[in-house]
């Protein structure tokens, strides 16, 4: 039987239909044919039809369709609006189109803002948001509160914030506000190396109008999270700096900061938690790779959300690794060294490696970086003044005592001076600019080290701590653990190195100690609800997080979180795989 022909036919020319109707429009405009009203700005008359005004307007609707008086006239006048930014606006309303530029968008923003045309605004701020620099982020940051424009003005304070070092410089800071100034170095998320640059921000702002300003110093220096200074600056702060000499609150200040530092039950409560958040405090736990089995290696990643007590995956490493090191570096996840597994010919098989690989939170993509100048697994990672530094750990054949350290800006890396001792499955800590290196194990009889000499190595590494001064490029001991440890967890809060976990040669540990720098010694606290080897460790929100491992009998996937105010453990939400000797940071 014939196919029947459709009888009827639906045609969608919507595209080309909307261009006819706009040209329609803007040649009736051009002519001057139909129009109802006239826009006066000073001497110019602008010709237009109510009707499209309306449409893209709803200032414009409420005038032509409301009570006013607007609606029945046929002339307009505008006295706060830019006559180029109005003709503007009403090209837009016949074209679809606007040209922005940074001659144009200090008028045509407000204009668009009062006149509610949406679109406009969406593409000025866009526009701003796309020149900001260190030296107009102030000024648009203004611009968009005045205006209202909250995306805009949350751009602009992100980008202050992001690059304060530089913005900290420029003559837009000298003459912020008062109020201003402590909104800016009162934020969570300012973007520096060290406290001392807020510091140094401040006085720099106070001596470009010393008469004037002298009498905020107290008040601005509560923005400055001081007990986050080292006691050397704190101290040299009180004796040689006469502006906070000469104040009695700044010195009151400085004293509490002080008692921060050496008395430690100060440390502990929470009030002062709260005056001593780090900058740029981590906000998430990131687990990446390890061993879910004597011969399961994973490549891949999970993110946890301590706000929802959730974990989600993310891309995967290139090649499944494990007992490599970890860190974040301008907001990015590097993975160190480490053991691979690789295939060859339809063969696995696992390799030292020196290979280094970067994930970006942004993309979700990892990439590889420069590789190390040597094979590294079982090693210690941590980031100091911008700088990642990889320290000893094994090559296959050797423990190593070297260290080398990666430099962004050169993209390379390069030898610092060597640990006093060598290490491997040892943690690694930065605290008041000092690299520290914990426990681990490294036989005395290098040459070839069998596993029968791991026992001598714990007795010979296991409890000793070392730490690095870069102003000297030299190590030195300090104060050992208590217990001998190999492959545990490390995190610093509080002005405190904690340790947790581990093996000590005989068992597997649930223990924690805490090491304090001022008084050089180690304290025990509360341990955990069970032991944990291979375990990965991260500070998020003054919480020391506790992840994975190995219990003795089984690879762990479960997640701990110790308070260091109540001395108590918690439990949250555990990860989706069980991972051993991984890598855990906070991001």
């Amino acid at each position: 039987m014939d196919q029947q022909p459709q009888s009827y036919m639906l045609a969608s020319l919507t595209r080309p239909h909307s261009e006819q109707l706009l040209q329609g429009l803007q040649l009736l405009r051009q002519h001057r044919e139909l129009c109802d009203v006239v826009l006066r700005v000073g001497d110019a008359k602008i010709h237009a039809h109510k009707v499209v005004l309306a449409s893209i307007s709803p200032y414009f609707k409420a005038m032509f369709t409301g009570n006013l008086s607007e609606k029945e006239n046929s002339e307009v006048e505008f006295q706060c609006i830019d006559e180029a930014a109005l003709q503007a606006i009403v090209e837009y309303a016949y074209t679809g189109t606007v040209f922005i530029s940074q001659d144009t968008v200090e008028s045509l923003l407000p204009a668009a803002n009062l006149l509610q045309v949406k679109l406009v605004l969406k593409e000025c701020c866009a526009f701003l948001e796309s020149q900001l620099d260190a030296g107009n982020c102030i000024g648009i940051s203004r611009f968009a509160e005045t205006y209202g424009c909250h995306d805009l003005y949350l751009a602009a304070t992100k980008f202050i914030c992001q690059n304060f070092e530089e913005v900290c410089q420029t003559e837009e800071f000298f003459e912020l506000t008062r109020a201003e100034l402590d909104e800016i170095v009162s934020n969570d998320c300012l973007n520096v190396v060290t406290e001392e640059t807020v510091f140094y921000a401040l006085e720099s702002w106070i001596k470009y109008d010393v008469t004037e300003r002298q009498q905020y110093l107290a008040q601005l220096l509560h923005c400055v999270r001081l007990p986050l200074l080292s006691v050397k600056f704190l101290t040299r702060l009180y004796e040689a700096n006469h502006l906070i000499r000469d104040d009695h609150a700044c010195k009151h200040l400085l004293n509490e900061a002080l008692k921060y530092h050496f008395m430690p039950e100060h440390r502990l409560s929470y009030q002062t938690v709260l005056s001593t958040r780090p900058r740029c405090a981590p906000k998430v736990l990131c687990a990446v790779g390890g061993k879910a089995g004597l011969f399961a290696t994973l490549e891949s990643m999970e993110m946890y959300f301590p706000q929802t007590d959730s974990w989600i995956g993310l891309a995967s490493l290139s090649v499944p690794r494990y007992e490599f090191g970890i860190a974040v570096l301008d907001q990015k996840v590097f993975v160190v060294g480490g053991i691979a597994t690789h295939m060859r010919q339809g063969i696995s098989y696992r390799r030292h490696e020196s290979t280094v690989e970067c994930w970006d939170p942004e993309t979700n993509m990892w990439s590889p970086v420069e590789r190390m100048a040597e094979c590294r697994s079982t090693l210690g990672v941590v980031v100091l003044a911008g700088e990642l530094y990889a320290l000893g750990g094994y090559d296959g054949q050797y423990y190593l005592q070297s260290v080398e350290k990666y430099i962004p800006k050169v993209r390379e890396w390069q030898p610092v001076a060597p640990m006093m001792k060598s290490r491997s499955c040892f943690a690694t800590a930065v605290l008041d600019g000092m690299i520290y290196a914990i426990g681990g194990y490294g036989p005395a009889h290098m040459n070839r080290p069998p596993e029968s000499t791991r026992e001598q190595g714990y007795c010979d590494r296991g409890q000793i701590v070392e730490r690095y001064d870069p102003s000297k490029d030299s190590w030195e001991m300090v104060a050992p653990m208590a217990d001998k440890r190999i492959n545990f967890g490390v995190g610093v809060m509080l002005g405190f190195i904690f340790v947790v976990g581990g093996h000590n040669g005989v068992s597997h540990l649930s223990s924690i100690e805490r090491y304090d720098p001022h008084q050089n010694q180690w304290t025990a606290c509360r341990p955990m609800n069970e032991p944990r080897t291979g375990v990965g460790a991260a500070i998020v929100d003054n919480y020391l997080y506790v992840v994975g491992g190995h219990s003795g009998s089984s690879y762990l996937n479960t997640v701990q979180r110790y308070d260091p105010i109540t001395d108590n453990w918690l439990d949250s939400s555990g990860m989706k795989y069980c991972r051993c000797n991984f890598g855990l940071t906070a991001l």
